[in-house]
């Protein structure tokens, strides 16, 4: 899974942790806005088949928030421990010892690192506005 962190607006969010349960709302908003443009993109990018059946581009899965180390993020896309339904998309992920890697799920968070720290910036800074 790809994963989104809150990370390198430390001062936006230390003032949005500083909230409790209000803070608790603007962060998962945020990171459920950045998590929608990896998840777009996933979708795009995703191996398809041409047969007529569900793909796995169409269920991506964007977790609920998670903490580690004291910091939060959201995971999107395969899991390498996955066990539903689609859980071929980790070996078109990460490739297995016949399949090679297609690192559709990695390239859609690297190609738009810019654009997804953007969205948390001014997500925690209108979710801080609205609270002011």
């Amino acid at each position: 899974m790809a994963k989104i962190e809150l990370e390198g607006m430390q001062e936006l969010i230390d003032r949005v942790n500083k909230l409790g349960r209000q803070g608790q709302r603007i962060k998962k908003n945020a990171l459920n806005k950045a998590g929608a443009v990896v998840k777009a993109s996933m979708e795009q990018k995703a191996p398809r088949s041409q047969e007529n059946k569900k793909h796995m581009a169409d269920h991506i899965q964007v977790s609920e928030i998670e903490k580690e180390n004291g910091v939060d993020f959201i995971k999107i896309g395969p899991n390498k421990g996955a066990n539903d339904e689609f859980f071929y998309s980790k070996f078109t992920e990460w490739g297995t010892s016949k399949i090679p890697a297609q690192h559709w799920a990695g390239k859609s968070v690297t190609e738009n690192r810019k654009k997804i720290n953007e969205v948390i910036k001014t997500e925690l800074e209108k979710g801080l506005n609205e609270i002011d």
